[in-house]
């Protein structure tokens, strides 16, 4: 008897069975013996014939005892001795098709080793199913609505396909549908759609798969349509360069060939991938004709084929093309196959309708997930309003929504960035390099002499907390810099869907990591994630008061900056940062007389209500306005200057407002 043909069903299924937990006392007394004959753990893939005999009995060993609880039991035995041997037993029947009944593998990577966001519980711990124990499931109906092919040909080669490094890139080539192809028929029926242009849309994906490697992409995924058969093809060298991408999905494309049986020309619309080191492709049929914006003439398969390619760590990589990822049996078919790495080429007028798939995808599997779309714009020629879809959208199991868009600010080809260990999203546009908030002379102005004195008398490089604390360390960065009403603050806005402190203008910070030399290390590596600030642009002052959190554990040191023009090297991440802007600590007034609250002075956009200001940030700059007011004299700034309303209200509600905002500013 194979380990794997035993039927599963959950502890808690078994409790409820017998809710006095006396049938599963009796249960464990009856497999008892078939533990003790059970050898140690090996590389055996067959049970011998003593091992075999005892299983069978013990189903039926006690006549008032239900086998089910019995089988559960033995089901978590036999995962428990022999699960080391359970996927050499599926790679032998690679290319394996699953039937009713028939066991498939439930693979598992250690999310710990490729992210340090916090992932929701693995699904073999939030199950209550009757079919799986931990690396077990037993196929349901669902398999005989799609061709569900389990392939390990590539096992080896797609080990490692995601660690703490990767970075997995969208690229998006196209501004309009006007750069398109699209031959219809008299009845309307488009095929095949391809760029208008060839040797212009290869130029132009050659330059965003160069700026997606630049930025340390190891995983590239094209939209749907935007290339054709022979323009894919080319697209392979670029998995065979130095520095270039371990896989590239190189988007699909619309192309004619003969029926298998009947010789018939059918039309397809494949997507096709490429692995370094591998010369064949991975290619998946689109089974969902798309009927906007096109009515797409393709003609799918009868059967679909579903095919997860498995790696020797766990991953389980499937390509599926735009609409195939909104057909909820094909869903429910990739979550019950624990799908949890897709790469996904669209082209779509809207991606707010994969958001619920995959979620689904990420909350039941911890899938990894990259939607690439194109174009910028589905307007039609004679449309006079502009439709702009999400350019990308990602999924990540340390999402606390699960799903993110990447929505840029123009329609301008561009790629879209995810950083698997952070969670950090960018956008970079195609033309774009480092901006700089330039502040005119990098000569440190008397002000900021004036904080350096003093905040700086304590060594930078060391933690200034208590040795015996039980908060946990964090910083914040108070990065300052020249404006004419004098320092201004660069703050952040968070993304308005966040759940801690939506829409609210920021310090950039966060918790200290084991890396971190102190909380100046802290406060410049969390502002380079978040903003990508370069810290090479920043010179630290000193460090104010460690502010105590402790409704939410930490201990929170501000860290003071400036910076005579910051350096952005990337675009902010767009998952925590709306925009990044400026305050002004000071407004001029006249007679002595408080000045109007202050503005953004930079980087606001003017169709922007002002955001508010968060309660912490607030108290830190009413701190800075009262450091200043007190040195004055040395530190360049004549004339009456009014305090603002809006850091005097922070600064009087920071502390009843801290039992409302429990979690960092």
């Amino acid at each position: 008897m194979c380990p794997l043909r035993c039927p599963a069903i959950t502890a808690a299924t078994a409790s409820r069975v017998d809710p006095g937990g006396h049938r599963r006392a009796k249960a464990e007394l009856v497999t008892s013996g078939v533990r003790a004959l059970l050898p140690a753990p090996s590389t055996g893939l067959m049970l011998g014939a003593e091992v075999a005999s005892a299983l069978a009995a013990a189903l039926t060993a006690d006549d008032g005892l239900p086998a089910v609880a019995v089988a559960r039991l033995l089901a978590e035995l036999l995962d428990e001795r022999y699960c080391q041997n359970f996927r050499e037993s599926f790679r032998r029947r690679s290319p394996y098709q699953p039937g009713v009944g028939d066991p498939i593998p439930l693979d598992s990577p250690d999310l710990r080793q490729v992210t340090a966001m916090p992932a929701t519980s693995p699904p073999w711990r939030l199950a209550n199913r009757l079919d799986e124990t931990r690396h077990v499931r037993l196929a349901g109906e669902w398999v005989t609505q799609f061709q569900v092919i389990f392939d390990y040909s590539l096992a080896r080669e797609l080990a490692g396909i995601i660690d703490r490094d990767t970075v997995v890139a969208t690229c998006h080539p196209n501004r309009t549908l006007t750069e398109f192809h699209f031959p219809a028929d008299a009845s309307g029926r488009t095929f095949p759609v391809r760029p208008k242009d060839e040797d212009k849309q290869h130029q132009e994906i050659d330059r965003l798969i160069s700026a997606a490697v630049a930025n340390g992409a190891s995983i590239v995924v094209l939209p749907e349509l935007c290339v054709t058969e022979s323009l894919a093809a080319q697209l392979q060298g670029w998995t065979c360069r130095a520095g270039g991408p371990r896989m590239l999905v190189a988007g699909s494309y619309h192309h004619e060939d003969e029926h298998e049986h009947d010789g018939s020309p059918r039309r397809r619309n494949t997507a096709v991938a490429y692995l370094r080191g591998v010369a064949a492709p991975l290619t998946q049929d689109k089974h969902s004709p798309a009927d906007r914006p096109v009515n797409e003439d393709i003609h799918p398969q009868g059967w679909p084929e579903l095919r997860v390619h498995v790696s020797d760590d766990g991953w389980h990589l499937v390509l599926a093309i735009c609409r195939d990822l909104l057909n909820p049996h094909a869903v429910h078919a990739l979550a019950e196959a624990g799908a949890n790495l897709l790469l996904v080429p669209a082209m779509s007028e809207t991606l707010v309708a994969f958001g619920g798939p995959v979620a689904n995808l990420v909350g039941s599997g911890q899938a990894l997930v990259a939607v690439a779309n194109n174009p910028a714009d589905f307007s039609g020629p004679t449309d006079l309003t502009v439709r702009r879809p999400a350019r990308a959208l990602f999924g990540h199991p340390g999402f606390g929504q699960l799903t993110r868009l990447v929505q840029p600010a123009n329609s301008a080809p561009g790629v879209g960035l995810l950083r698997v260990q952070t969670g950090q999203l960018q956008w970079l546009d195609s033309d774009a390099g480092p901006t700089r908030l330039s502040r005119g002379t990098s000569v440190r102005p008397p002000w900021a002499d004036t904080l350096a004195r003093l905040t700086g008398r304590t060594p930078l490089g060391l933690d200034r907390q208590p040795t015996h604390v039980t908060l946990r360390a964090a910083a914040l960065l108070v990065l300052l810099t020249d404006s004419p009403h004098g320092p201004s603050a660069l703050l952040t806005e968070r993304a308005p869907d966040l759940t801690n402190y939506p829409g609210q203008l920021v310090f950039p910070g966060g918790a200290a990591e084991a890396g971190d030399h102190g909380p100046a290390a802290t406060a410049l590596r969390e502002a380079s994630e978040e903003t990508a600030l370069d810290p090479g642009s920043v010179r630290i002052l000193g460090t104010l008061p460690a502010i105590a959190l402790p409704e939410s554990g930490f201990l929170l040191t501000p860290v003071l900056a400036w910076s005579a023009g910051p350096v952005f090297t990337g675009t902010p991440n767009i998952a925590e940062v709306s925009r990044i802007t400026t305050i002004s600590l000071y407004r001029r007034t006249g007679a002595g007389q408080p000045g109007p609250d202050p503005a953004p002075d930079e980087g606001a956009l003017a169709d922007q209500q002002p955001a508010a200001l968060g309660s912490v940030s607030g108290m830190i700059l009413d701190l800075l306005r009262g450091m200043l007011c007190g040195h004055r004299e040395s530190t360049g700034i004549d004339g009456e200057w009014g305090r603002t309303e809006e850091t005097h209200t922070a600064a009087v509600k920071a502390v009843s407002n801290r039992q409302r905002y429990p979690r960092l500013p």
